[in-house]
């Protein structure tokens, strides 16, 4: 009777226990079915947008590139050979992401970047399609050459108003595909971009059916949806959530209006995948619970632990600058979109703020890294305390700040980035010493949607136009920054062509006497006479020459053009005087840089001591070591060298002693510092009475006027320079008034 009891106590208790398992099974499945398909709704939702956003980027990505090369080509002698065109859409292509690049001309012809000619590839109504909207985007085509389908974009030209054609750029559809893709609709969802008349144009992967519609008319919805809902807010651009039952299966069904055709972003999801989660869920919950229940308890605290370690170390590894303790780039971007629009709750726009310091390299030459971290610290922490709540701060590298700003007007803006900036480098300490740092800044106010690393960039313009502007610690980005980069290409794209057709020039600006104004000697100039352009200014091309490197073809070619003209001369029997010839820094990285200039000097037949080597002040002081090797090899062969625009930068006469010049030429900026400055003169007097003691002469530049030339002279300058005495000439010009002189 006992075992009969409690073996009826035992069944009903093992009965009850699992009973209320299966109870709390099913309350368990049915509530994780319930929250899963509320999940599934909501994330396919944001999903759908998500992807909307997504594709809008990419395609107004690749239109600002599309736009970006229709400048390029906007200058009439762009379209003007065929040839040349498909050699430069081919160079553009293989820096872009584009499959190929073409241009359409009005007459139908279209050209592609591989070289082939196609004619009408795009109709005519595509091209009134892309005059009238800026732009044209087609739904999926053949490409011409391969028979793969491809999207094609496409940019009007015009110029001077009129319509040239259009330039355009075709891209796989497997592109578009790929960027589609998301692990979050699992393998059996799909991402459509979808027309308003229900078309599919791309999809994540192969689509199942060519139109949402026939399928719309098929299925079965969800209460408050229908098929003619769905119609309707495709055909009107509404985004919307919808469920329906197609074919024996139900599914989720999410879609948000892109920015472009009309399309629409449609994201959809079996709900069968969320009944699988549930289940599976639920079967991993109950093994976990009868398998580790029991030492889940134990090693609880110690996960706990070890966890939150791990992801501090994670974090500071992934978010946090080592050097200062402040977030990195990486943390400033994950913050941003979040960071700037609830700036943008208050009713005023954000702005983009690069900070560099000055010269901050020179801190760590004097006093070490140790000492320049340490003004760094003091510089992030100063900028820092400076920011209201919800704007950002991080240190992207080096000696370089990045703040997301409130921007209500750009006056009040760009006042107060100069005062934090006056602020953080008043009292930076490096040791027992106080550093009174400058600081420059680039600002780009986010008025316009694109990627992040675009606003960077343009903040990054802004920030390269303060440090060329003398007096400004801070600018904004504006479109003539975007102009400045067209300009540079299209100097770029030309240059070679102009040294082949023999449009730089050779100009001579005269150095004369102060009291007879007699020429003594002359400096090469060179100007660049564009068949289009007319003259273009050095300060146009020089300075990118130099970062192209293409400024050392440009130096020998006046060097040669010099020497000839010194040849003629001398056949001529005319007056020989000395000439000066300008060079690059990049030359003293040529260990054979003085034996060129001795070997052409003999193939032209010009005494050596007829040619002057000017160097700049910036290409003197960067490499001193190096400048004194040059300058004894070059006194070695019997040639002079100038310092050319002493005074602009940080000229040290003690460095002066250490290097033989036989000519020092003040900078023109050096010498309008001086005037009505009495300060300023007794600098000027003394520098030049030093480097007359040291065996140098001295050349003024820039002298302008009668007082100028008078104080100039009396302080011992040798020789004058200026538009007082004469502006670069032609060499028909120079010549000219070299044969009236009577020489001294």
């Amino acid at each position: 009777m006992y075992k009969t009891t409690g073996f009826k106590r035992a069944f009903v208790v093992v009965l009850l226990a699992a009973l209320i398992v299966a109870a709390g099974s099913v309350l368990y499945w049915r509530q994780v079915t319930r929250r899963l398909s509320a999940d599934a709704r909501a994330s396919i939702a944001e999903l759908s947008r998500e992807s909307a956003a997504h594709f809008n980027r990419l395609i107004s990505a690749q239109l600002q590139v599309l736009t970006a090369l229709a400048v390029s080509l906007e200058t009439p002698d762009a379209l003007a050979s065929q040839n040349k065109l498909i050699s430069y859409l081919n160079r553009q292509n293989k820096r872009n992401s584009f499959d190929l690049t073409g241009f359409q001309y009005k007459n139908g012809l279209a050209v592609f970047s591989n070289g082939a000619s196609v004619r009408d590839f795009l109709s005519s109504q595509d091209v009134a399609f892309a005059y009238e909207h800026s732009h044209f985007i087609s739904a999926l085509r053949k490409d011409p050459f391969d028979g793969k389908p491809v999207l094609v974009l496409a940019i009007p030209l015009r110029a001077e108003g009129k319509k040239l054609g259009v330039v355009f750029a075709t891209q796989p559809a497997q592109f578009y595909a790929e960027a589609l893709k998301t692990n979050l609709l699992g393998k059996n969802g799909f991402e459509f971009i979808v027309s308003s008349k229900g078309e599919i144009v791309l999809s994540s992967s192969e689509a199942p059916y060519a139109n949402v519609f026939d399928v719309a008319s098929k299925s079965r919805f969800d209460a408050g949806t229908s098929a003619l809902r769905l119609r309707r807010d495709l055909e009107e651009g509404r985004d919307g959530l919808t469920g329906y039952e197609f074919e024996g299966c139900h599914r989720f069904a999410s879609y948000y209006p892109l920015a472009y055709n009309g399309w629409h972003a449609l994201s959809v999801l079996p709900t069968a995948s969320v009944a699988d989660k549930a289940q599976t869920l639920m079967w991993m919950s109950l093994a976990l619970c009868l398998s580790i229940i029991g030492v889940l308890g134990l090693l609880l605290a110690f996960i706990l632990r070890m966890q939150y370690k791990n992801s501090r170390a994670l974090y500071r590894l992934g978010f946090v600058d080592p050097l200062t303790g402040k977030d990195n780039l990486n943390a400033f971007r994950f913050h941003f979109a979040e960071a700037a629009a609830a700036l943008k709750e208050h009713g005023a726009e954000c702005a983009l703020a690069v900070v560099n310091v000055n010269r901050f390299k020179a801190v760590n030459d004097i006093y070490g890294f140790e000492l320049g971290d340490q003004v760094l610290k003091q510089v992030a922490s100063s900028l820092q305390e400076g920011l209201a709540e919800k704007e950002l701060f991080c240190r992207c590298g080096a000696d370089v700040f990045l703040l997301l700003l409130q921007c209500p007007r750009r006056e009040a803006l760009g006042k107060r980035v100069e005062a934090l900036a006056e602020r953080a480098g008043r009292f930076c300490r490096a040791g027992k010493e106080c550093l009174p740092m400058s600081l420059t800044c680039g600002i780009y106010v986010l008025d316009e949607d694109v990627p992040f690393y675009i606003m960077m960039d343009r903040a990054n313009l802004a920030l390269a136009s303060a440090k060329r502007s003398a007096g400004r610690s801070c600018a904004f980005y504006d479109e003539s920054h975007l102009r400045q980069i067209v300009t540079e290409k299209r100097i770029e794209s030309s240059m070679e062509q102009a040294l082949e057709n023999g449009d730089f020039k050779l100009y001579l600006q005269p150095k004369c006497r102060f009291k007879t104004g007699l020429i003594q000697s002359a400096e090469a100039l060179v100007r660049w006479k564009h068949p289009s352009q007319g003259l273009i200014p050095p300060d146009w091309f020089i300075p990118v020459f130099e970062k192209n490197g293409f400024v050392l073809k440009l130096d020998m070619f006046m060097l040669k053009e010099t020497l000839a003209l010194l040849k003629r001369w001398k056949e001529e029997s005319r007056r020989l005087i000395p000439v000066g010839v300008n060079f690059s820094r990049l030359h003293l990285a040529d260990a054979d840089f003085v034996q060129t200039l001795s070997e052409e000097a003999d193939r032209f037949g010009v005494d050596h001591s007829l040619l002057e080597v000017e160097l700049t002040e910036s290409v003197v002081f960067g490499n001193e070591e190096r400048m004194k090797q040059v300058i004894d090899q070059l006194h070695g062969r019997g040639f002079s060298v100038a310092m050319d625009d002493f005074g602009s930068g940080y000229s040290s006469l003690n460095v002066l002693k250490n290097l033989c010049f036989d000519c020092v030429k003040l900078d023109k900026e050096f010498l309008a510092r001086g005037e009505g400055n009495p300060r300023m003169r007794q600098i000027i007097s003394g520098a030049v009475k030093m480097i007359k003691s040291l065996g140098s002469r001295v050349v003024a530049e820039g002298v302008e006027t009668r007082e100028q030339a008078e104080f100039l002279h009396s302080i011992g300058c040798d020789l004058a320079q200026g538009y007082l005495f004469s502006r670069p000439l032609p060499v028909e010009d120079f010549e000219r008034r070299l044969g009236d002189e009577t020489p001294e």
